[in-house]
């Protein structure tokens, strides 16, 4: 049976995984959606630097609980 904290960080390692694969996807679709409709005016880019910060808090979330389940005595 796996530990508490190998639990944790698993489940860390999903959502982040999760959340890379539709920040990639969503700003291809906003390219798309941007190329389509507003060739004239570039706005993705914009949304590709909000989701990146998302994703960055969303890393530093799962850096300090994949820490804080490290290194605990038994």
């Amino acid at each position: 049976m796996a530990g508490k904290g190998f639990r944790v960080r698993e489940r860390h390692r999903v959502l982040l995984t999760i959340h890379a694969l539709l920040m990639i996807f969503g700003v291809l679709v906003c390219a798309v959606l941007n190329r389509r409709f507003s060739p004239d005016r570039f706005w993705v880019h914009w949304v590709a630097l909000v989701w990146g910060v998302a994703f960055l808090v969303h890393l530093w979330v799962f850096a300090r609980g994949t820490l804080a389940t490290m290194g605990k005595a038994r």
